[in-house]
């Protein structure tokens, strides 16, 4: 058997400790606590960083609705995977789908602090990237707007977003995509009304707001993670009882020795498709 390289580091920590860095959705959550249920353990813990200035805490970078599921269930302790290094943030950019974009757009220009203006598909990327916009819509027809805010303060910022995605959610049908042009989008969703656009951030933002209390919009950032551990499937009794966290930790530690010792764990070093998610 050829040597698995370093293992992600999983912990179990209490659940309060966690802070979540984005809203989360409670049709989602609701749904994750009858699976949890149903199944008796957890399949992918949450992924975490460590909040530098309080050590006792930790923003939720991928996993707030399974937070979420376990603080509405009770649960004192959540095995999470604490991410120390090899994070990158993403965006996820919307597809919406139903009815024509004027109505959004009247909306968004009625937003406090909010300019709407009219731009074009090489300028757009551009502008976001250089943060002299918050996002950029394009219309099937090719119509590009950009959203400008007179706002510098990053959580101002991220709070102004949320509101657009509220907004976005009013008669659309709202479908996640990595692209970030119209290309392709069409033919798969032939009801396109629009594809917004977000802005990429860095990991010190996340923990910034998040930090502070505030909240990134949901399903607008994405993180890629490596090394990340995926149907761990660990057992919720243990987590459920109100043993001290130092014995979980011990038999957190024991458990994954016996995985190692049957050769359950396996590394997947090519980037690997999942069909049963």
């Amino acid at each position: 058997m050829n040597q698995l390289p370093e293992l992600p580091e999983l912990q179990i920590v209490p659940t309060e400790s966690l802070q979540p860095h984005e809203e989360t959705e409670e049709r989602r959550a609701q749904r994750l606590i009858r699976s949890l249920q149903t199944e008796g353990f957890l399949k992918n813990p949450p992924v975490v960083l460590q909040i530098r200035q309080d050590p006792d805490r930790y923003v939720v970078l991928d996993g707030a609705n399974r937070t979420t599921a376990f603080k509405q269930m009770g649960f004192p302790h959540i095995l999470v995977q604490i991410a120390r290094s090899g994070v990158e943030v993403m965006s996820w950019n919307h597809v919406l789908r139903g009815e024509g974009s004027a109505p959004l757009l009247e909306a968004i220009r009625g937003l406090n602090g909010a300019r709407l203006t009219p731009t074009d598909p090489q300028r757009a990327p551009a502008a976001l990237q250089a943060r002299q916009s918050l996002m950029y819509l394009v219309a099937p027809g090719g119509e590009v707007w950009q959203l400008e805010s007179s706002e510098l303060q990053l959580g101002a910022r991220v709070e102004l977003l949320g509101k657009v995605v509220k907004l976005s959610e009013r008669g659309f049908r709202r479908e996640r995509t990595g692209a970030e042009d119209l290309n392709g989008l069409v033919k798969l969703y032939p009801d396109l009304s629009c594809l917004i656009v977000y802005p990429r951030f860095e990991v010190r933002d996340v923990i910034e707001v998040a930090a502070s209390g505030g909240l990134f919009p949901s399903g607008t950032t994405r993180f890629l993670i490596s090394p990340r551990a995926l149907r761990v499937n660990f057992p919720l009794a243990t987590l459920a009882d109100r043993s001290p966290l130092e014995s979980k930790r011990q038999v957190l530690a024991e458990w994954i020795r016996e995985r190692m010792e049957q050769r359950r764990v396996r590394y997947y070093a090519e980037s690997t498709f999942l069909f049963d998610e």
